[in-house]
């Protein structure tokens, strides 16, 4: 008889390996993937070009990686591959039938990054797998999910997202659902707007009151990526989520610019859901 597998929605992982990770934060973050229920996790190292001795010294230093890696319970494999970095990545990610990309995140500067690119934030860009960042952070780097904080549109987003949310491996007690909205013309239409947004984030709530101890909806003003980062530090969250959509001409666009944007500024963990990759399961919601 065939081994039948258990399967998640965070069952297998693709990690982008460097190998200039800090050993010891690395380590920090294939033990935050616990939270997710992770049992696969593919090694991705990728470079435009590889010499037989760069080849040789590079799989030593991901079996030493991987090595580490299986000590938290992993099923680990490694791949070495050649060409342009962030393509490579999620080619190999999509041939490994990977549930996301995990990436440890380098802090750079957003001019910087405008100036030279940015490997880590073109995968966020191109990537259509869903892509946590696990940033270890100054003031925030528990590798405990307690609580989570979903910066949601009330419309596009939420389709995709919703059942990476609610489901059973998703370790967290407590969520938080947070729509920043800009200020209607007049009181009227705005008390309209502001009846629609809470109505949708109850919604949401209920949705979600089943996975959780604690659903909190949150609605505030203000430019969507300060106001997410305001509210996360200010409820001291451990993670981010956020849907990414290229629906032209919605918020969910502006909220896919600013999940580009949040690793920058954040300075925590953040899982951005592509629209692209919603799940069979979500199309009822």
């Amino acid at each position: 008889m065939a081994e039948i597998q258990e399967t998640g929605v965070l069952q297998r992982a693709a990690v982008k390996i460097s190998l200039k990770e800090p050993r010891k934060r690395l380590m920090h973050m294939f033990e935050f993937l616990g939270n997710f229920g992770t049992k696969d996790v593919h090694l991705i190292h990728a470079a435009p070009k590889i010499t037989s001795q760069q080849r040789s010294d590079i799989e030593e230093q991901l079996e030493k990686t991987a090595k580490d890696a299986t000590n938290f319970g992993f099923n680990v494999y490694t791949h070495i591959r050649r060409g342009h970095v962030p393509t490579t990545i999620i080619e190999t990610a999509q041939e490994k039938k990977a549930d996301f990309i995990a990436i440890y995140w380098t802090p750079k500067s957003l001019f910087r990054n405008a100036l030279l690119g940015n490997i880590d934030s073109d995968i966020l860009r191109l990537s259509n797998l869903p892509v946590f960042i696990y940033n270890h952070g100054l003031f925030k780097s528990s590798v405990n999910l307690e609580q989570v904080l979903y910066a949601t549109d009330c419309k596009h987003t939420d389709a995709a997202v919703l059942p990476y949310l609610v489901d059973r491996r998703f370790t967290a007690s407590r969520l938080f659902i947070l729509h920043v909205g800009e200020r209607a013309p007049d009181p009227v239409t705005e008390e309209k707007r502001r009846k629609n947004v809470l109505d949708s984030l109850n919604a949401l709530a209920i949705e979600c009151s089943h996975a959780y101890n604690e659903v909190q909806p949150l609605e505030t003003l203000g430019q969507v990526s300060k106001q997410i980062v305001k509210q996360a530090a200010t409820l001291d969250v451990d993670l981010i989520v956020a849907g990414k959509s290229d629906k032209s001409g919605t918020v969910s666009q502006m909220l896919g610019s600013t999940a580009e944007i949040l690793p920058h500024k954040a300075g925590r963990s953040i899982f951005i859901i592509p629209d692209a990759c919603r799940l069979p399961a979500c199309k009822n919601y």
